[in-house]
């Protein structure tokens, strides 16, 4: 950028009429303090200054760690917390003046916010705790999600929420549940972001099937249940539904699932029983039936599932989703719709049958060969139906 003499550019202006000479008085002086406070702004500390305040820094940590077990547990915790509020302080005094260093900062004050937390949960020996840690850990993520609207929020929500629920399979009481679910459902509502909605979403599932094993359920059935349930949100978000494709991959998940376990321990439990299967069904009907979303539909064709899972061996399943996988990739091709997604599904599927029922009775490149086979024709079957409705050109 070209630097201008902003006083022989008045004196310019002035002498060509266009200024008078109180307005170029002004001008003179407004650049001359903006110009001042700019280089303020911009100046930078000196390198031994830095480099000191880094020395300074380690010597205090290092003191610190070296008479850990001598400071009073009151102190420790006022350490901590004096650090986490010094770094937001910090952040809201610089929030105008250097806003690249905002974010930085109240990452920091996050990162001593855990440290606190796991100080008082260790001090205390609350370490039978830990699943209340990890759920007020995932709620000041969310918290700085909503209230500083960082995308690194997002991913720290994400993370702590995916800790939360792993760590709540063994069991949490209906209180944890609760304050989980209130949590959750604030980062759903209050952060309108497609991605946001997306873990939101997983985690609202993930509690749907904690409070499964809270409540003793002993069948087959809870992970679709839970399907049903979240259902619930498309009648309060309708138009913010763009997170719905999410239906379809845990659907495809819960297909897998059952194929695969639908001989071992987990599925060996109580069988659903017909009145069950029978409202599971009509549950996942009439999700698509209320809602009349394409994608939906999909979805809805897991109602095969609690019937298929009366005949053990799996066979009746296994066909089944090999018709629904091969129906979603015709579909997704005739209405000129991506093909990637149900594509890798449908080969998913094949090899989950291969594995299950052909590893020792087919040879693995046969096998291929086959699978190769169909594809082939199928697509010569697709490319052959599109040509002569003249709808493709070579």
């Amino acid at each position: 950028m070209i630097q201008v003499n902003i006083d022989k550019k008045v004196r310019e202006w002035q002498e060509a009429g266009l200024l008078d000479e109180a307005t170029g008085l002004r001008l003179v002086d407004y650049e001359h303090k903006r110009r001042a406070a700019s280089e303020q702004h911009n100046h930078k500390p000196p390198v031994l200054v830095i480099v000191g305040s880094i020395l300074l820094a380690l010597s205090l940590f290092s003191f610190v760690a070296a008479n850990w077990q001598a400071i009073p547990d009151l102190l420790k915790i006022g350490l901590f917390l004096l650090f986490m509020v010094g770094f937001y302080v910090f952040a809201e005094r610089v929030r105008l003046k250097t806003p690249r260093y905002v974010t930085l900062l109240r990452v920091l004050g996050f990162v001593f916010f855990i440290a606190t937390m796991a100080v008082i949960f260790t001090t205390y020996n609350l370490s039978g705790q830990l699943t209340l840690l990890f759920w007020i850990i995932f709620a000041m993520a969310v918290l700085h999600r909503v209230l500083y609207e960082h995308v690194f929020f997002s991913i720290l929500s994400a993370i702590t929420a995916f800790m939360a629920v792993t760590n709540s399979f063994e069991g949490i009481g209906l209180t944890l549940i609760a304050f989980g679910l209130i949590v959750t459902w604030a980062w759903f509502h209050f952060v309108d972001e497609s991605l946001d909605r997306t873990f939101a979403w997983l985690t609202f599932y993930g509690l749907l099937n904690i409070f499964g094993q809270y409540i003793d359920y002993e069948g087959r059935l809870w992970p679709l249940w839970s399907l049903v349930i979240l259902h619930a949100l498309l009648l309060f978000y309708r138009k913010q539904a763009v997170w719905q494709a999410t239906y379809l991959f845990i659907a495809a998940v819960l297909s897998i699932g059952y194929l695969i376990n639908v001989t071992e321990s987990w599925l060996s439990q109580r069988p659903p029983s017909v009145i069950e299967a029978t409202l599971l069904s009509v549950a996942l009907v009439a999700v698509y039936l209320i809602h009349r979303r394409n994608d939906l539909l999909w979805v809805s064709l897991l109602a095969v599932i609690p019937f298929a899972l009366f005949e053990d061996s799996g066979v009746l399943l296994a066909i089944i989703i090999e018709v629904i996988a091969l129906a979603y990739l015709i579909r997704q091709d005739v209405t000129r719709r991506p093909t990637i997604f149900a594509f890798i599904y449908f080969l998913i599927v094949q090899m989950t049958i291969y594995f299950i029922y052909v590893w020792d009775r087919l040879d693995i490149s046969l096998f291929f060969l086959i699978g190769a086979l169909i594809v082939f024709a199928l697509s010569l079957a697709l490319w052959w139906r599109n040509r002569t409705r003249g709808d493709v050109t070579t």
